[in-house]
């Protein structure tokens, strides 16, 4: 054999190993080779929706569930004119009566909401932040909330840094927290999920200006906040772990504190009014993709609880799992009372499951 030859075979053997390593890592990290066991059921009905009620903030006081939608599919096929939308729940009523009565403005014309923050000022105020990928570009949209829940459009804050804006978290009248689940669009964000590549970040906007405030993360995607506004909180989906951030209020930096590996891929984290906290998952992110472009192929539910420490560690375990059948997709997982209602990225409802807080399974 001659020795080009030789060098030949010799780098396509190189190449080969190493498009079997990433693979392997980028299906370990999607859930490829995680199986699941048995399920862990819940009491639960469904409440019809419109397509995609990705992202749920309750208001505990009032008993209002904020819900936004859209409907992805149509979004991903190229469909014109798709606009999503508001809607809310009225939680006081009769569970048989609840139903999404739409508040969206038509304020901004072009809205494709995904993540949602409500904020309530020391003086009742409520304000909805939501991630808006409009075609001219992202912003974070900004909402008066009335008394019934009708919003009313504020501002819009668009930056360059809202690379690809996943969930935002409201920490004042005007300034928000957001992560980017990629640090670049496209053909980037692909090579980013199959290298496995920490790009991604977390950005600030303190009602002025905005800048990045954590960053090397493997595709953030749910944020949210201690209701004392000290620790913020952030789960990665390919990395499968939850980030714990100290918080100094007064400047908005975020120090690392604590980082826990949960070994599902975590999307929206809804606080609880105890300090627990609810985190929709999906186990794995091949079957989500399937189903993404392919409603009859199933994806599995998870709703892991997590009960933080007082500085560090915890305990968490899961109290919803299903394969699919019931609901696939899963995206949130909000509280209210012994309720949580279970949002989803494609079909068009919502799942409403007894809460427990029995940690059945991990």
């Amino acid at each position: 054999m001659s020795r080009p030859l030789q060098k030949v075979i010799i780098g396509v053997v190189i190449i080969l190993c190493a498009i079997s390593v990433l693979g392997w890592r980028f299906l370990s990290a999607a859930g490829w080779f995680t199986g699941i066991r048995a399920e862990v059921p819940a009491e639960c009905h469904d409440l019809a929706s419109v397509s995609g009620p990705e992202d749920i903030a309750i208001d505990q006081e009032r008993g209002l569930a904020f819900v936004s939608a859209l409907d992805w599919r149509a979004v991903m096929r190229g469909d014109k004119g798709v606009r999503g939308g508001i809607y809310v729940i009225d939680l006081k009523a009769p569970q048989e009566k609840w139903a999404l009565a739409p508040v969206t403005p038509n304020e901004p014309a072009d809205f494709k909401p995904h993540g949602i923050s409500l904020f309530i000022g020391a003086d009742g105020k409520r304000r909805l932040f939501v991630v808006n990928h409009a075609a001219g570009g992202n912003a974070i949209e900004i909402f008066d909330v009335a008394q019934d829940g009708a919003l009313t459009h504020a501002k819009s804050v668009a930056s360059p840094l809202l690379v690809s804006p996943n969930d935002v978290v409201a920490v004042g009248p005007d300034s928000f927290y957001a992560t980017n689940d990629h640090g670049s669009t496209g053909l980037g964000s692909k090579l980013s999920d199959l290298l496995l590549l920490r790009n991604a970040d977390i950005v600030y906007y303190d009602g002025n200006a905005m800048r990045v405030a954590g960053d090397m993360l493997l595709f953030p995607n749910g944020i949210n906040i201690s209701a004392d506004g000290k620790t913020l909180y952030v789960a990665e989906t390919l990395g499968a772990a939850l980030h714990v951030y100290s918080r100094d209020p007064a400047t908005g930096n975020l120090t690392p504190r604590d980082y826990t590996r949960l070994g599902t891929g975590l999307d929206n984290i809804d606080v609880e009014p105890d300090g627990s906290l609810l985190i929709a998952a999906h186990p794995n992110m091949i079957a989500f993709m399937s189903h993404a472009s392919d409603p009859k192929k199933l994806s599995p539910s998870q709703v892991v609880r997590v009960v933080p420490g007082t500085d560090t560690g915890g305990k968490a375990g899961t109290i919803y799992l299903n394969l699919g059948k019931q609901l696939s997709g899963s995206s949130v997982a909000a509280g209210y009372g012994d309720q949580m209602l279970i949002g989803n990225v494609f079909e068009p409802k919502i799942l409403v499951c007894k809460q427990s807080k029995e940690f059945k399974s991990f």
